[in-house]
């Protein structure tokens, strides 16, 4: 049966989970399922530190279990990623969008930070309020990770928060079941409670009490209880009449203080039913144990993503929508570099091979001097050997004149660096590159940014000269920023000192 395939990684504050997930009609089947560490050092007090080791993680773990690279998805975990329900009042969007703006930045873990976030309308909360589901992540944190993984060979096409996926995934394994459900997701950090009613999120809570705290501090057990309680109290009053039921998931599997809160769970919470998460239903051995399958919730609800199964709930894309064109602006860019270096490599190929041809040549144009001295007699012998000692001749004259062309220029490097110099806000359209002159063509939003970048590119070494060869501050209609040109020279290096010859 032929089926589509998506891969989920959720990257959490200790741990690396990735999974294979494929759609057989309309089966959802784990293929593969992965946990690992991540190691030392890589998130510090639930902020992410180390995106290589992250990159090299993931790296080794598509390289040994040979998951596929297509249909990404990233859960992120630790204890700056936030998602929440957001009560506002009836407003316009501009006004809605600037108290949901105001209430993230309220709270105390974003304090003096830049970060990225989105928000989806949900059901009407009330006669004047309205409900927003809302994710948001350090932008720092994306602005190191993307760019890791696409260096360990990964377009990641979604990126949300853990609690956001395991939700998708809970819902899809629910099935037709709507009785509200409390999910705790427990983290070494942290801890959040949700609320889910037919698949949709109604409220998210947050707690700092994680499974750390729980080893180390008695009373952050009871804050879980009490959080846990409020949250069935709720379910309780907003849907009456319908029994609700608790989970726990606690990422990595239960561990002996998630196993000993869970029977704390199971003997308070009065009359309800409460349990960690089962493994997932459909596990194909024996790629997948169910004792693995049980852990990565969450990676399989990234995955739904790639499979177009996040219809049970508000998709909330954390990519920055510029990061797409950033992508696609340095494939170019990398084509044009890989152009140039396949040309400098025919070249330099070419010559190799004149060199050799040449000499090989030469050394037969010398035997067959000695043969036509030795023996004239095979007239077609003597005319071939003729023949290919002229051929050499040319062939050595054509090695002197492509040696003359062909220069050391690093052009991959310079490449490389002035990509690196284009600030946010200015959009390259077309670069078009020709012997040694490079000419970006783009628009921006301001040209102040123009003339920055300009600076920088002059203060690059690979370049000799760069200018802004051309701007329109009042564009044609259909475009709104100026449209500019800036043409840039590459410096041909110096040439090599040649050694001194001893008297």
């Amino acid at each position: 049966m032929s089926s589509r395939t998506a891969v989920g990684i959720v990257l959490d504050t200790n741990v690396l989970q990735a999974v294979e997930l494929a759609a057989e009609g309309d089966r959802l089947v784990l293929r593969q399922a992965v946990c690992e560490p991540l190691p030392d050092g890589t998130f510090v007090d639930g902020e992410l530190a180390n995106a290589g080791a992250v990159a090299d993680a993931v790296r080794r773990v598509f390289r040994v279990h040979r998951l596929p690279r297509r249909n990404v998805s990233v859960a992120l975990g630790g204890r700056l990623t936030m998602a929440r329900v957001i009560e506002v009042a009836e407003a316009g969007e501009a006004e809605a969008e600037q108290m949901l703006q105001d209430r993230i930045a309220r709270y105390a873990i974003y304090e003096g930070r830049e970060v990225l976030w989105r928000a989806a309308p949900l059901e009407a909360a009330g006669t004047n309020q309205r409900a927003y589901l809302s994710a948001a992540v350090p932008q720092n944190h994306v602005r190191a990770l993307l760019p890791a993984l696409q260096r360990a060979g990964l377009h990641v096409a979604h990126l949300e928060p853990y609690d956001l996926a395991i939700a998708r995934s809970m819902a899809a394994s629910a099935g037709e079941d709507g009785a509200p459900t409390v999910l705790l997701a427990l983290h070494d950090g942290s801890a959040d409670f949700l609320i889910l009613k037919d698949g949709r999120p109604v409220l998210v809570r947050s707690t700092e009490a994680g499974t750390s705290d729980i080893a180390q501090r008695p009373q952050a057990v009871e804050d879980l209880l009490v959080e846990a309680k409020r949250s069935v109290d709720f379910c309780r009053t907003r849907f009456a009449g319908v029994k609700p039921r608790f989970r726990l998931s606690a990422g990595a599997g239960l561990s002996g203080e998630s196993a000993s809160l869970l029977a704390r769970l199971q003997r308070e919470l009065d009359g309800i039913e409460a349990d960690a998460l089962p493994p997932w239903p459909d596990v194909e051995a024996p790629k997948a144990g169910a004792d693995i399958a049980g852990q990565v919730w969450a990676a399989i609800g990234a995955a739904m993503v790639g499979l177009g199964r996040g219809e049970a709930g508000v998709l909330l894309n954390l990519v920055p929508p510029d990061w797409v064109e950033t992508e696609n602006l340095q494939k170019r860019l990398m084509g044009v570099v890989a152009s140039v270096a396949l040309t400098v490599l025919a070249s330099i190929g070419v010559v190799m091979l004149i060199r050799l041809a040449a000499g090989d040549t030469l050394k037969q144009a010398e035997a067959a001097s000695t043969e036509i001295a030795t023996n004239t007699s095979t007239v077609q012998a003597v005319s071939e050997l003729r023949r290919q000692a002229a051929e050499a001749a040319a062939q050595v004259r054509l090695w002197q004149e492509i040696r003359a062309v062909v220069r050391p220029y690093d052009w991959a490097a310079g490449l490389d660096a002035i990509v690196n110099q284009i600030p946010e806000g200015v959009r390259v359209q077309q670069v078009n590159y020709i012997r040694g002159n490079l000419r970006i063509i783009g628009e921006a939003q301001s040209a102040d940014l123009l003339h920055q970048l300009v600076q920088r590119l002059g203060r690059l070494p690979c370049l000799e000269e760069a200018s802004l060869e051309r701007l329109v501050r009042a564009p044609a209609p259909g475009s709104r920023f100026p449209v500019y040109t800036i043409a840039c020279r590459f410096r041909e290096p110096a040439p090599r000192p040649t050694p001194e010859t001893k008297p």
